[in-house]
């Protein structure tokens, strides 16, 4: 969160229902480096221009420990052992940090750049040719470390710089779950990794346990034998490192791969020795039917962290029924989990995605095999650095919910028919509900294009129409850029695309910056539609404020062509608001909330964006105050069935 600058301001909103949204049950919680006590410490200020280290952090906020001795302490929220941080050295380096339990060295961090600092536009990647922005991505990358003891509630973790030039973004601290132990039943391998796929083929359709360790594993494992699991003791226990490196073009010889009804994998932290998308291969590939469960695995710099499809011969050409669920997929180099070519009736819950190199989260119908009702839900997309937090490519039916999507250098949510594969469904309704982008979109993407928070493409790659797409509940903050964009670039355009209770609240937030080509186009719009598109799209419930940038307006239907853009009635959230007792009220001055019209023992709540409840207190007067510690979006709460309000804090940068 961004504090300590001297001007705050806050936005109350009626809110008709609170969903939670993100990954709001995560185990962890996070402490940025901004909030904490700097000693000999400077903290780089919220910038949006690519060129600076800062522009890919959380809020756009880092701090940077290059002196002797520079350090940062945070006062525990919770009792934890297990400690992820994300930072930055300069590429071609590396740094140290000392690891304090109140006041007591536990340990140290070895901090390197191999994993990090990708130059898509000259590294020769077939996926990247276009690519003509030349500020490096993906800046950051993560290490973690499980304590010896926990550092208690309130107590102290600080982190001394011992060497490097260290700049750190957040830390996240969780209390690491017993180790896990064979299941009844199940069969338990003893070797290093070289010999586990030799086990996995002389156990076929058992659970094969993982005892806690590091396997190093050079090659693919292939589950190809229904009802076969793989169980580690848990993902801070059980890590399988796999060292395939080919520099020759040989691909997907690393990872786990089925094809094979009710498989699972869980328990697993899955990691390689790859630093690129090329030659690479993902952590989790192939097709899984019928009961097939993918849970608590976390997976890190590979290719992707799961693509769901099936790449050989087989009877099974598609998922069907694949859960995933309670997974950490980060600091990949392309997509984060991609349900593709047919996969069908698919559920990705409670998930953490991070720092990937693609659309954290996306179906794509390709060839020829068209997706259907697929659900992404309850998951947490951030620091994005290519594409999308969520992504529709055609198909039928898709579904994406209760998201969080925060810091992505390029777009929050996009629709369209820009690779190849079966068209948008003339039939069904492609649904995104109950989200939050927050700073998301730019005027120089990776091909030095505009793309907006909401970004709507049509081109003519899979079909010549966008269709039947719904956007409901949706609040749109601080966008760098345009909050929503259609663009034409081909094809036909936009049909049956509806926007319902949406809120955009500032936009043009990257302005003047990020301009390469310094074009004198107008930016930060509200809605912007480009390239003459015909069809038909509607809005009801649209609430617009403090745009930025140099737009003239919130909408700009200039270039919109033919395309109908209708406003409807009847999708009010207001109506939706219960309120009990017409005196009660929620204020804000400085930082605190006033309460008035209280009865002794009404209950008052306070959550977070994430719907993690960090207040709950029984009123005793007709009038209370809670003070708030941190900016940011909260909700505030009373008797939960009664008045509820979206407290929106803000600086005025």
């Amino acid at each position: 969160m961004r504090i300590g600058l001297l001007s705050i301001s806050f936005l109350l909103l009626t809110l008709s229902l609170f969903a939670q949204r993100g990954y709001y049950d995560a185990p962890y919680k996070r402490h940025e480096a901004e909030t904490g006590t700097l000693t000999s410490a400077t903290t780089l200020p919220r910038s949006f221009k690519q060129a600076d280290l800062q522009s890919e952090a959380s809020d756009q906020v880092c701090v940077n420990l290059f002196n002797a001795n520079s350090a940062v302490e945070w006062t525990m929220t919770q009792a934890a052992d297990g400690l992820v941080l994300r930072y930055s050295v300069p590429d071609g380096q590396s740094g140290t940090l000392g690891v304090y339990n109140n006041g007591t060295k536990v340990s140290t961090l070895s901090l390197a750049s191999n994993w990090s600092w990708q130059y898509l536009w000259s590294d020769g990647n077939s996926n990247n040719v276009g690519v003509v922005n030349q500020n490096p991505r993906m800046r950051f990358d993560e290490v973690r470390l499980k304590l010896s003891s926990a550092v208690p509630l309130n107590g102290k973790l600080k982190l001394v710089r011992e060497t490097g030039n260290v700049s750190i973004d957040f830390v996240e601290m969780e209390l690491i779950p017993t180790l896990k132990t064979a299941p009844v039943g199940s069969v338990t391998y003893s070797g290093d990794g070289s010999t586990l796929q030799t086990f996995i083929d002389a156990n076929p359709g058992k659970t094969i346990f993982l005892p806690a360790g590091i396997y190093n594993v050079n090659r693919k494992l292939w589950f190809g034998v229904d009802n076969t699991k793989l169980m580690g003791a848990g993902m801070w226990y059980t890590q399988i490192n796999f060292t395939y490196y080919s520099t020759t073009g040989v691909t997907n010889e690393g990872g786990l791969y089925a094809d094979a009804v009710n498989v699972g994998f869980s328990d697993l932290y899955l990691t390689t020795v790859r630093n690129s998308r090329t030659y690479s291969y993902k952590a989790i590939n192939g097709v899984y039917t019928s009961g097939s469960i993918i849970e608590n695995v976390w997976a890190e710099h590979f290719e992707a962290g799961a693509w769901i499809a099936q790449y050989y011969f087989s009877a099974t050409p598609y998922t069907d029924g694949l859960i995933i669920r309670n997974c950490r997929f980060r600091n990949n180099y392309a997509d984060g989990v991609n349900l593709c070519k047919g996969t069908r009736n698919t559920l990705v819950e409670h998930c953490s995605f991070r720092n990937n190199g693609d659309d954290d989260m996306a179906i794509w119908s390709a060839d020829g095999l068209e997706c259907q009702n697929n659900t992404f839900q309850y998951s947490t997309s951030e620091n994005c650095w290519r594409a999308s937090g969520c992504a529709i490519y055609g198909g039928y039916n898709n579904k994406a919910n209760n998201l969080y999507i925060k810091d992505n250098l390029e777009v929050g949510l996009r629709v369209n028919n820009c690779f190849a594969g079966v068209a948008f469904n003339n039939a069904g309704l492609h649904q995104f509900t109950d989200i939050t982008i927050d700073g998301c979109s730019t005027f120089n993407d990776l091909f030095n294009n505009p793309v907006g928070a909401i970004d709507l493409v049509c081109s003519n790659k899979a079909g010549t129409q966008v269709k039947n797409v719904l956007f409901n509940k949706i609040d749109i903050l601080d966008s760098r850029n345009d909050a929503v964009f259609f663009s034409k670039i081909a094809g036909d355009g936009f049909y049956n695309i509806a926007f319902q209770n949406i809120t955009i609240n500032g936009t043009g937030l990257e302005y003047p910056n990020n301009n390469v080509n310094s074009l004198t186009n107008k930016r930060g719009y509200d809605i912007l539609f480009s390239g003459i598109p015909a069809g038909n799209a509607t809005y009801c419930s649209m609430s617009y404020s403090n745009r930025g940038g140099n737009a003239l307006s919130d909408v700009d239907t200039t270039a919109k062509g033919t395309l109908s853009w209708s406003q409807l009635t009847g999708c009010n959230t207001v109506s939706a608001v219960i309120v009990a007792d017409e005196k009660q009220q929620i204020e804000v001055a400085g930082n605190l909330i006033k309460l008035s019209g209280l009865i002794a023992n009404d209950i008052i709540s306070v959550y977070n964006l994430l719907g993690m409840n960090v207040i709950s207190k029984s009123a005793k007067n007709n009038t209370e105050s809670i003070q708030l510690e941190h900016e940011g979006i909260y909700i505030v709460a009373i008797n939960e069935s009664k008045l509820r309000k979206k407290i929106l804090i803000r600086n005025k940068n």
